[in-house]
């Protein structure tokens, strides 16, 4: 199972010198299967470095729709999906709005919405998904390849220290033994109490979720728009002291699983 990372930014897109190591396109992330089963993870500006990968037909689930997690899904109209998912909510109704003139002027293509039970089959890969604490509502997604073991959790969008106990327990035993769990780490510990209630989390919740899932790696994404290469390459330095298998990570950045 192959990951790729078309963008690792949060809340909206950026575009000066100092913020392109890192990548300024927010997030969306492609997983391919040994059998060539495709599934897209959110359709941030991010998605516009994945289509030279992407086969239309495939899969594009969402974690959740604010526009960060949807800005470039009209730039698939040349390789449209042929399954469209988001677990709560309605899906339709949201991208209708987006697919209309004067926003857009095509109208939504036709797709299929149905969401399935879970786990989910497709192709040669399994779906899961399970509500994390987010303004507005959002999921994340455990994907896991049978034929090789291999296992991603993608979790965009959380705030850890919001959730209740029992939640986050449920949330580890969701992301148990994960090769590879992706996690939002949009603010540091120090700026947390400043934005507690937006909907995201730190890299000190960040390892402490790596460490009591027992995840292989930890990829840190949703990097905050203010945040320059200088800073995530120290913070990188730093991090590594307390979690070695752990990176900011950069778009771009490509994982072959099972590790």
């Amino acid at each position: 199972m192959k990951i790729i990372l078309g963008g690792a930014r949060g809340s909206f897109p950026v575009s000066r010198p100092d913020k392109t190591r890192y990548g300024g396109q927010t997030f969306s992330l492609l997983i391919e299967g040994g059998d060539g089963t495709q599934i897209l993870v959110d359709a941030g500006t991010g998605l516009t470095n994945l289509k030279p990968y992407w086969r239309a037909g495939g899969t594009v689930c969402f974690t959740h729709t604010h526009l960060d997690h949807i800005l470039a899904l009209p730039f698939l109209m040349d390789a449209w999906p042929r399954q469209l998912i988001l677990p709560r909510g309605d899906l339709p109704d949201v991208l209708k709005r987006v697919f209309t003139p004067p926003t857009w002027p095509v109208p939504l293509p036709p797709a299929d919405f149905t969401i399935p039970p879970q786990p989910a089959r497709i192709g040669g890969l399994q779906l899961a998904w399970h509500e994390v604490a987010h303004p507005d509502g959002c999921v994340a997604y455990r994907v896991e390849e049978p034929a090789s073991g291999a296992a991603v959790v993608i979790v965009s969008d959380i705030e850890w220290p919001l959730m209740t106990a029992k939640a986050q327990d449920r949330f580890l035993a969701f992301s148990k033994r994960a090769d590879l769990l992706i996690f939002d780490a949009h603010f540091l510990p120090e700026e947390y109490e400043t934005y507690r209630n937006w909907g995201h989390s730190t890299w000190e919740d960040a390892i402490a979720v790596a460490e009591q899932c027992q995840a292989r790696q930890l990829w840190l994404a949703h990097h905050a728009p203010q945040r320059t290469d200088d800073e995530l390459d120290a913070l990188n330095v730093a991090l590594r002291e307390r979690h070695p298998a752990a990176q900011y990570v950069r778009a771009g950045t490509v994982a072959t699983l099972p590790l």
